[in-house]
């Protein structure tokens, strides 16, 4: 066997591993997070299964889903394993992709360096469309570049695989601008392999075109979430709210390795839990790593036309002025002729990896400059700019062995910096949480109201949380709240369910209604037979 190949099985057993106790914790935990339980509901919808009322989100992790629930799998656990499956697709994947410039050991650590990073342990194996979103990006990048290096026939996957991003994550969308500027890089491109993977692309959408035609009369329901997102119209009141600019920067280091919590919370949103101490470790080898990567490469610039290096420094000048004040569908266009900029400043000096440099700083700076100008910030949404931290990682452990000088420092820089984020998973891992009592209490409450009322599917019943209800109880739940919300509170008494789910460890009694259940501060409220 080659040494490649064993390399990569290497990688598989430490990614399966970790994927293995993964999918171990967040089975004793289950499912918390609001969004996660639109998609189970989605996918019971999509196998005929129950209702839902969000089916303008992204339908592709759902639609999967939906297959495994036709099998007869309808359960928390099969979302959690078809997660880990796209963990699993994700690190692998990138490990093909760091091929294309390193070699096995510098690629491995590069892999790791992905799969270990906090952010992605925390989010892996919960259910949401963020981790297989970027597993299916990592893939359509890694394939764009092979198509333009090797086999022109590979853009009929590439575009395919870009749009099961899309429909996995609409965000995902950005991934195109890299993907261009690899095609537009080609020196002897295939129009017809072009043309022909984008069609594919289309004809992929097109079942989920029609069910979302026949379901919502509207074959783009993303289209009104792309308009509001590049204006960036939120209010305050959105619990994700936040105008700071900077705060993903700021919390850099806590999506890198963070301190683990025994409180779940802590552990989906890292940036509370504050940074491990390894986290700074990291940042210092990638900014060292970017430094020595300049200076080793600074005599390029004095091959180059002036009228050229002027453009690039004016545009790169403009980024820098516009960072988190300019809509972002604006900066994308900006980061774009960047890029080129870049792309026409170099394209005579005959650069090796030139295609997959640009491609990777687009890819971080077209994610990190959507989420910072967006006013709702959300530690998951920033799991975008990974693989371009990871390929970093492999550059800067080889310019560092570079300016050492010694023949054996690559590999064993590699070995250390594999091994430290190999600890700092671990760490991570191991110091999770197994269970998180909300979340029990809500599945209680379900089982108790299933055994009070077993015709409780032709009752109407509203619940704080909707969504958690109406996967438990597979049945739809509507979203209604007694609050402070005049809107919420007219809603409630339109609609009269005949059992409210809310809540409270004050024991609120609500008008017309008899509190039947109050176990771990979950209420179920009766309506009163008038």
């Amino acid at each position: 066997m080659s040494r490649d190949g064993k390399i990569f099985i290497i990688l598989a057993l430490i990614i399966s591993i970790i994927t293995w106790k993964l999918i171990t914790i967040q089975s004793s935990i289950g499912v918390y997070y609001w969004d996660i339980f639109l998609y189970l509901n989605n996918a019971l919808r999509m196998a005929h299964f129950g209702s839902s009322d969000t089916l303008y989100l992204p339908p592709f992790l759902p639609a999967i889903l939906s297959v495994f629930f036709r099998l007869g799998f309808v359960s928390e656990y099969t979302l959690f394993i078809v997660g880990g499956a796209f963990y699993i697709l994700g690190s692998v994947g990138m490990y093909l992709l760091l091929r294309l410039r390193f070699d096995e050991i510098e690629s491995l650590v590069g892999a790791l360096t992905f799969a270990s990073s906090t952010l992605i342990l925390a989010w892996a194996v919960t259910g949401s469309t963020d981790v297989p979103a970027i597993s299916l990006s990592i893939w359509a990048i890694y394939l764009t570049l092979l198509a333009k290096r090797k086999d022109k026939r590979l853009y009929y996957l590439a575009f395919p695989v870009a749009m099961a991003a899309f429909l996995t994550r609409y965000t995902s969308a950005l991934i195109i601008i890299p993907m261009l500027l690899v095609i537009i890089m080609d020196s002897r491109p295939k129009f017809r392999e072009i043309i022909g993977g984008i069609i594919l692309g289309i004809l992929f959408y097109s079942p989920f075109g029609l069910f979302f035609y026949r379901n919502l009369k509207n074959p783009l329901p993303f289209l009104g979430q792309f308009t509001a997102t590049a204006s960036g119209s939120v209010t305050a009141v959105n619990p994700g709210y936040n105008p700071d600019s900077l705060y993903y920067l700021k919390h850099f280091p806590e999506y890198l390795s963070a301190h683990p919590s025994n409180n779940y919370m802590l552990i989906i949103n890292p940036s509370s839990a504050g940074p491990n101490p390894l986290a700074y470790l990291i940042i210092a080898i990638l900014i060292v790593g970017v430094i020595l990567y300049i200076i080793h490469n600074r005599m390029i610039l004095n091959r180059v036309k002036s009228k050229k290096l002027i453009m690039f420094l004016l545009l790169s000048a403009a980024l820098i002025a516009v960072f988190g004040r300019l809509s972002y569908a604006l900066a994308e266009v900006l980061i774009f002729f960047w890029a080129l900029s870049i792309y026409w400043l170099l394209e005579d000096q005959q650069l090796h990896n030139l295609d997959i440099n640009i491609a990777m700083i687009t890819w971080f700076l077209c994610f990190i400059y959507m989420h910072s100008f967006h006013p709702v910030k959300v530690d998951r949404y920033i799991i975008t700019i990974l693989p371009a931290i990871a390929y970093l990682m492999p550059l800067s452990i080889s310019e560092i062995s570079q300016t050492l000088k010694w023949e054996h420092a690559r590999h064993m820089f590699s070995i250390l910096v594999m091994a430290m984020m190999l600890s700092s998973a671990a760490y991570y891992i191991w110091g999770m949480p197994q269970d998180y009592p909300i979340v029990d209490a809500e599945n209680e409450a379900a089982q108790w109201l299933k055994a009070h009322d077993p015709n409780y599917h032709s009752k109407v019943i509203a619940s704080d949380r909707g969504p958690a209800f109406t996967w438990y109880l597979k049945d739809y739940v509507f979203t209604r709240r007694i609050n402070n919300n005049e809107l919420f509170y007219k809603l409630f008494y339109e609609l009269k369910p005949d059992y409210y789910i809310y809540w409270s460890t004050t024991q609120p009694r609500i008008q017309d209604y008899k509190i039947i259940y109050n176990r771990s501060g979950v209420i179920i409220a009766e309506k009163i037979p008038t």
